[in-house]
């Protein structure tokens, strides 16, 4: 196209590029509403791999899948409690999440009311802005059943709010520690998360089964070998060794 290309030649160019862009604009806005309004409500197994299973569940109304990953191994409650009590710092923040950038113990682990909080910032690449978790893990043990349970919960308006970063709203993730008849673990996690802000939700669907699964198999399995939690000492938990 020239500049002594005729006016009409260029405003019908323009007008059909407008008609594309509108086109896949309108195609994505009816795709995410297919997407938010599907779902079962049931957990579907997604992945069954090196003796640790994924599950997923959508549910009609949520853009973000719930994931459940399971796995069983020789270890103790004590054992897999305190990785989440004992030693809470920056390097443990990354070693669960590598992209966690700052950690702040805001109240220290209490036996007696069973919970602590802390606030983590985790780093997004550009144009994303970072992310920051607030939360509070609450401890609970059945007396009967001896299972442990871990809720991971999102504070998000218990402190001002901080411009430069997005704080996570939505965060419940439960951890259960259930004693089996041949005396090991099962272990299993419910992830239950919203991130919020300029995000595209997609991303994290398509990687999250895997992540989850390599967690498990992988960065769990290999921490929870560390001597700081082998012999960990937690006078509250009702171990069954």
């Amino acid at each position: 196209m020239t500049a002594t290309d005729p006016p009409k030649a260029k405003k019908s160019i323009f007008k059909k590029i407008y008609s594309v862009i509108a086109a896949i604009v309108l195609l994505a806005v009816i795709a995410d509403a297919v997407w938010v309004s599907s779902g079962s409500g049931q957990w579907k197994l997604a992945k069954d791999e090196d003796g640790v299973k994924v599950y997923t569940m959508k549910v009609p109304g949520d853009k973000f899948i719930k994931v459940k990953t399971v796995m069983v191994g020789d270890y103790t409650l004590t054992q897999l409690t305190s990785q989440h009590i004992v030693d809470d710092n920056l390097d443990t923040c990354r070693e669960w999440i590598p992209t966690c950038v700052t950690f702040t113990r805001l109240q220290e682990f209490d036996p007696v009311k069973g919970y602590d909080k802390d606030m983590w910032r985790l780093d997004f690449p550009a144009p994303f802005k970072d992310r920051e978790l607030l939360i509070s893990t609450m401890f609970s043990q059945d007396k009967a059943s001896k299972v442990v349970k871990l809720d991971v919960v999102a504070l998000p308006n218990t402190l001002p709010h901080n411009e430069d970063v997005v704080r996570v709203e939505r965060m419940h993730n439960v951890w259960m520690f259930a004693p089996l008849p041949d005396g090991k673990i099962e272990v299993s996690l419910i992830q239950d998360n919203d991130l919020l802000g300029f995000f595209p939700y997609v991303m994290m669907n398509m990687v999250i089964v895997d992540e989850s699964h390599k967690f498990f198999s992988v960065d769990l399995r290999k921490a929870l070998k560390k001597e700081k939690y082998v012999n960990a000492k937690l006078d509250f938990i009702d171990d069954i060794r």
